[in-house]
């Protein structure tokens, strides 16, 4: 009867571990597409406030606003107001993946300590570890080859059949597609229809 209970216990756990796994996945996708929109909303303000600021310059000049004979420098900081929020992105999302797998890990570790979980379900949960050990490790890597081909920042989410690949870059032409998909193609071996790829600015 103990048996049975300590049996039903690690079922709802090992249960509970994939749930939170797809609600992380669900709510990783829906971030995303959450973070498209507001970057879109994000880039319309800015071009909004980038040609305010240059009729304000260009107001400026027309004033000859100078000060003890020297002329006033009138900096455009609009890119780096652009360029900041892009990293803020970047950084956020990683922190936010590496909590999560953190989380995930501590679950599967709790199981193999535990003095009540069977031999068999021991193995499954090693057998975890090792599996989101090779994921978070080739995220890394894939991120840090796409950094090396002259993007500014990648983002990598990766499940056992899909991949998702947030780029920091203006434009992504279909040469630069080729290339991310041939990296994610060489690490994951994933089939090139479960690669998603996106531009994030």
């Amino acid at each position: 009867m103990q048996v049975r209970r300590k049996n039903i216990v690690i079922c709802s756990m090992i249960i509970l571990l994939f749930v939170v796994g797809y609600a992380y996945n669900s709510f990783t996708s829906e971030r995303l597409a959450d973070a498209n929109l507001d970057l879109d909303a994000q880039v319309a303000i800015t071009n909004e406030a980038q040609a305010k600021d240059q009729g304000n310059s260009v107001s400026a000049e027309k004033t000859g606003t100078e000060q003890d004979g020297e002329a006033a420098v009138v900096e455009d900081n609009s890119n780096e107001a652009i360029e900041t929020a892009s990293a803020s992105f970047f950084s956020e999302y990683r922190l936010e993946r590496d909590k999560n797998r953190s989380k995930e890990v501590d679950m599967w570790q709790d199981i193999i300590n535990s003095d009540k979980a069977e031999e068999n379900f021991k193995n499954m949960a090693q057998q975890e570890l090792v599996k989101i050990v090779a994921l978070t490790e080739k995220e890394m890597i894939i991120e840090n080859l796409i950094v090396a081909r002259g993007f500014n920042d990648a983002l990598v989410f990766l499940t056992d059949d899909s991949a998702t690949i947030i780029v920091d870059a203006k434009e992504l032409t279909p040469a630069n597609i080729a290339q991310i998909q041939d990296i994610v193609v060489r690490k994951t071996k994933l089939d090139p229809k479960d690669i998603k790829i996106m531009k994030k600015n």
